[in-house]
């Protein structure tokens, strides 16, 4: 069977969906070797994820194309031809920000992450941007021959806003890894600790990033400013992820943290590579995940699986990820927040328990069995191949 990938997602930054891509294709390989899997892209695959899909097995097909005409060129004259020159059976699609709709040549697979577009507006996507979001949407769910998504919440959502049936979704439960990757020296450690200012310091770490309003910065900027009236003032607070000048949203963020007196403490790293994340997130003392929506929380068996203890949100999906994990809370309450924060900072019974219960929980997720759900898919959309 010849599996075809939108690899898209794979020449950005470190995203979810495009984790939850490279540990696929890589996961795939272990349970079908015979498989023959395409990625198609406009640009080369970021190098976080050269590991995961550097294969015999796995083709990669780069059709170069100008930033400002991907958007228009890539899925709707672009990708169908690629799809019919390298005789693809099936193709998977994860939806990245609504996948613009095109006639796929084959049976064809999306992959939803979320509803979020329809449950939380985005400023900055903009009215006609929404439309666009929530017209390729419904036309995809309604004629992709199959839908995965990796949440029940996300299905039940999906249902909801898509009007399809229950059928045609099959959820694939998310993956994690069961440890840190290896290889990371004291030294390598060391010198990323000291690049921002962290070395020996206690810190709070937030994997959101600061580029959209819906992953909640504002308030967990308020919770750190409270716990700050209590705990010792030696304590940081670190956001990883981008930082996208989106809607002059950052700029707000940075004249909020004047505005609350911890500039100072607060450290945004930007997008960073795999290792630096790791290192970053297993030296953290508490890892804060509180958007006001997600139905993808990777982010938080990210944590678990690193020993990290979690305060998080208890909407969409997490509540369903986290079981009893976590410390959730009410993601609009920023003194809930930050009674949860110094909660795990000070007392360390707490901290060790909900540090042991997320290594636990980690270990019920395996992207093994995400690929053989997703492999049964195919097979149902392909079952002479």
């Amino acid at each position: 069977m010849r599996i075809g990938f939108d690899a898209e997602v794979l020449t950005e930054g470190k995203t979810a969906a495009a984790q939850y891509l490279s540990k696929l294709v890589e996961h795939l390989l272990r349970a079908n070797p015979r498989l023959e899997i395409v990625l198609f892209s406009s640009d080369k695959i970021c190098v976080d994820y050269e590991p995961s899909t550097h294969f015999p097995q796995v083709k990669r097909v780069v059709q170069l194309l100008p930033k400002e005409k991907r958007s228009q060129l890539w899925p709707a004259h672009v990708l169908p031809r690629l799809l019919k020159e390298h005789a693809i059976d099936v193709f998977h699609a994860p939806v990245r920000d609504a996948l613009p709709f095109f006639r796929s040549p084959c049976p064809a697979v999306i992959t939803v992450f979320d509803m979020a577009p329809w449950i939380m507006h985005d400023p900055a996507r903009g009215l006609w941007g929404l439309a666009q979001y929530k017209a390729r949407h419904l036309l995809w769910s309604r004629l992709a021959t199959k839908i995965i998504t990796l949440t029940e919440t996300s299905k039940k959502d999906i249902i909801r806003f898509c009007r399809v049936s229950g059928d045609s979704v099959t959820v694939t439960p998310m993956g994690c890894d069961e440890e840190p990757p290896n290889g990371v020296s004291a030294e390598e450690e060391t010198k990323v600790l000291k690049k921002y200012g962290l070395e020996g310091r206690t810190y709070v770490v937030s994997v959101s990033g600061l580029d959209r309003s819906r992953r909640n910065p504002d308030y967990l900027l308020e919770a750190f400013a409270q716990c700050h009236r209590f705990l010792p003032d030696d304590l940081y607070f670190v956001f990883t992820g981008n930082n996208y000048r989106n809607q002059g949203h950052y700029e707000r963020t940075l004249r909020k943290m004047e505005m609350l007196g911890i500039r100072e403490k607060v450290v945004a790293t930007g997008f960073v590579h795999d290792r630096t994340f790791q290192i970053l997130l297993s030296n953290a003392a508490v890892s804060v995940i509180t958007p006001f929506y997600t139905g993808m929380p990777l982010a938080v068996l990210d944590s678990f699986a690193s020993g990290v203890p979690v305060v998080a949100s208890d909407r969409g999906a997490i509540p369903e990820v986290v079981g009893e994990a976590a410390v959730l809370v009410d993601p609009y309450d920023a003194a809930a927040i930050a009674g949860a924060i110094r909660r795990l900072l000070e007392n360390p019974v707490d901290h060790e328990t909900y540090a042991e219960k997320g290594i636990l929980r980690a270990k019920e997720y395996s992207w093994d069995k995400m690929a053989e759900e997703t492999l049964k898919v195919y097979q149902e959309m392909a079952p002479t191949v």
